[in-house]
């Protein structure tokens, strides 16, 4: 009979039998899985959440554009408040659609609709601090010359769900009443009167009032 004489000088002894994963293996391998799975967790929830406030701040600076057009078509930003029905939002809708979606910070997981207006979430609060006098107040609007430092007054902020407004009163205080904290590290984003937006996390009087 034919046969291969490289396979004739193969012994059996010499052919290497499968082996299967013990028990001891399978759980070391589920061990490093797990922690795997510990660290990289974390690191998940943490790029989701700074993802989540940088959608925020440009939230924040669509809606500063649209304020930005309406200090160029009145010479003064938008009151806080204007009747039952009427607060600062309603007069960006002319600029800002209420409907797109930026008045809501994704962060906010309340969603509070406007009472007066259904279409809007609202996630933003004016600020209302009324330290020196009326004319430097937001809540009644102030002339686009009330303001002395633009780039550094805020304007609007991260505020408690259901709100439009935050701040208040002629006593400053920190954390700033009605602001809602809720980004990476206690932080808010805030819009400033110039129309750029930006994250804090403590602030002082001067950052809120328009008269300084």
């Amino acid at each position: 009979m034919w046969s291969d004489p490289e396979l004739a000088n193969v012994r059996p002894s010499a052919v290497t039998p499968m082996k299967g994963f013990t028990l001891i293996e399978l759980m070391v391998v589920i061990a490093i899985v797990a922690l795997l799975i510990g660290i990289l967790l974390p690191g998940l929830g943490q790029a989701q959440a700074a993802a989540r406030q940088v959608v925020c701040l440009s939230n924040m600076r669509q809606i500063g554009l649209a304020t930005q057009y309406y200090v160029r078509d009145n010479s003064a930003y938008p009151p806080a408040y204007v009747n039952a029905t009427c607060r600062w939002m309603d007069l960006l809708k002319q600029y800002v659609p209420k409907d797109c979606g930026v008045y809501r910070c994704p962060e906010d997981r309340n969603a509070v609709a406007c009472t007066w207006d259904p279409q809007i979430v609202l996630s933003y609060g004016m600020n209302t601090f009324n330290f020196s006098d009326n004319p430097h107040c937001f809540w009644y609007g102030v002339a686009v010359n009330g303001v002395s430092r633009p780039q550094q007054t805020i304007l609007l902020g991260d505020c408690t769900p259901g709100l439009y407004y935050c701040g208040g009163g002629r006593r400053f205080r920190d954390p700033v009443p009605y602001v809602d904290y809720r980004h990476p590290g206690k932080t808010f984003n805030a819009l400033f009167c110039d129309g750029h937006a930006a994250n804090r996390a403590q602030t002082e009087q001067r950052d809120w009032d328009a008269a300084q």
